[in-house]
């Protein structure tokens, strides 16, 4: 599972990206990295552990935005809308048609190669970070044109590790 938030501090909007490992989960919030393990007691009310800290988080829902109150703040967070992502991918650079890693790193393995056929979801490259083996993979149907790391690897985040040229056009 991998999700994407977006939420707006001043003018700034930041992102928040949720991935599970394991029984928890990495979240990235800016250049902060942080490892997750959540239990849902009841509805709502998530009880996270984060680092050696324990925190309660109370969640509510309407549509696409979730409200997070946790610590004496509270957040509004909420997906990226289709066209967004289009844009953003447009606009070429970074990210336009490439996978980048999301934490520095050691490479485990390459499942791919360059003109390899490769779905939405299929695990591209298998990455270590912090201790936790992370999965990289393709957000959409596509043809990979480009596997810029091999095994072995140590890389940076942000470092571009596949490129894939989606099905979409």
């Amino acid at each position: 599972m991998k999700s994407e938030y977006t939420y707006q501090v001043g003018d700034e909007i930041r992102t928040v990206r949720v991935q599970r490992n394991g029984d928890g989960f990495v979240v990235t919030v800016g250049d902060s990295i942080y490892e997750v393990r959540a239990q849902r007691p009841e509805h709502g009310r998530l009880n996270l552990q984060v680092g050696d800290q324990r925190l309660r988080a109370y969640v509510a829902s309407e549509g696409q935005r979730r409200y997070v109150a946790m610590a004496g703040k509270t957040w509004e967070l909420e997906r990226p809308k289709p066209e967004q992502k289009r844009r953003a991918n447009a606009a070429g650079g970074p990210g336009a048609g490439s996978l980048e890693s999301s934490m520095p790193g050691l490479v485990l393995d390459v499942l791919v190669s360059a003109g390899d056929a490769v779905e939405r979801g299929e695990t591209l490259v298998l990455l270590e970070a912090m201790k936790m083996e992370l999965r990289i993979t393709a957000p959409a149907g596509g043809t990979v044109t480009g596997v810029r790391c091999k095994a072995g690897d140590v890389v940076d985040r942000g470092q571009v590790l596949v490129e894939i040229a989606s099905d979409d056009g």
